[in-house]
C-alpha cells in the first residue's frame, strides 16, 4: 500500500499569504490574521497550530530566515519608499504575539520604514511537516502574484502647490508617492535625491532641513511638488 505521508518525518517551509492588513507606523501586531490564514493554510484546508517553528516543530519561521514580503493590497507591486528601496518585513513572537516589523535596505543597512495606514498583503514563512504541505507549495506565490494581472500598477503624475504653514514646516502631499519627490521653490528645481538631502518625505510628509539646504523655507515661499502615485 505504500507509505503515507504522515510517516515522512521531513519539515518544509512555505509561503503562507494574508490580505488586506493595515499597516500604520513601524511595525503591527499580526496575531489575529495569521491565526486565520493558518486555520485552512494546510494541505486541503486543514488548519495548522499558531506556534513557533523550530528545527523539529511546525510553526511560524520567527527568526533566521523570517523575512516577510510586502505587496500593496489594490495593485499586488511590491511597495517602495520614496528612494526606491523596497519595503519587507520581519516577523518575531514574543509570549504568544506576534509582531510583523516594516524595513528597508538603506546601502546595505536594514532601515527601519514607517508606514502611514496603508492596505498591504504580505507572504509570511510558516515550517509544515510532510502530512499537512501544501500541493502547490513550491508555486503558490507565482501563482498568486504573476498569473494575476495587477492592477494600476503605475504611477500618474502628480503636481500639486504645497503651503509652507511655518517657517520650515510644509503641508502634506495629498497622496503617498511612489518614488522619488522634487520640490520646485520660487522656480528653482530640489530633488530628495540630494545628497545632503535638503527634504525628507516619509508617507504623505516631507521634513525640510534647513541646516543642508542652507536656508530655511517661509511662508512667502512658493513651493510645488512633483511625483508620482498610483492612489
Amino acid at each position: 500500500m505504500g507509505i503515507k505521508s504522515k510517516q515522512i518525518e521531513k519539515l518544509v517551509s512555505s509561503w503562507i499569504r494574508v490580505s488586506g492588513f493595515t499597516a500604520s507606523g513601524t511595525s503591527g501586531v499580526v496575531t489575529t490574521v495569521i491565526t486565520t490564514a493558518l486555520s485552512t493554510a494546510g494541505d486541503g484546508g486543514v488548519s495548522v497550530p499558531l506556534q513557533d517553528a523550530s528545527l523539529t516543530q511546525v510553526g511560524v519561521v520567527v527568526s533566521g530566515n523570517n523575512r516577510v514580503e510586502i505587496y500593496d493590497s489594490t495593485t499586488k507591486q511590491k511597495i517602495k519608499d520614496t528612494n526606491g528601496n523596497e519595503v519587507y518585513g520581519r516577523i518575531t513572537s514574543a509570549s504568544n504575539v506576534y509582531t510583523l516589523t516594516y524595513y528597508v535596505l538603506v546601502n546595505g543597512t536594514e532601515t527601519s520604514y514607517s508606514f502611514e495606514s496603508t492596505s498591504i498583503d504580505f507572504e509570511f514563512v510558516y515550517r509544515f511537516d510532510f502530512e499537512r504541505l501544501p500541493q502547490d507549495f513550491a508555486v503558490a506565490v507565482s501563482t498568486r502574484n504573476v498569473a494575476q494581472d495587477p492592477t494600476n500598477a503605475r504611477g500618474v503624475p502628480i503636481i500639486e502647490s504645497i503651503t509652507v504653514t511655518g517657517t520650515n514646516t510644509i503641508n502634506n502631499l495629498t497622496k503617498r508617492p511612489l518614488y522619488g519627490v522634487a520640490l520646485i521653490i520660487n522656480q528653482t528645481y530640489v530633488s530628495s535625491a540630494e545628497s545632503p538631502a535638503f527634504f525628507t518625505v516619509s508617507g504623505k510628509a516631507i521634513t525640510w532641513s534647513a541646516s543642508n539646504a542652507g536656508y530655511s523655507l517661509a511662508t512667502t515661499d512658493k513651493v510645488v511638488a512633483v511625483y508620482e502615485s498610483n492612489e
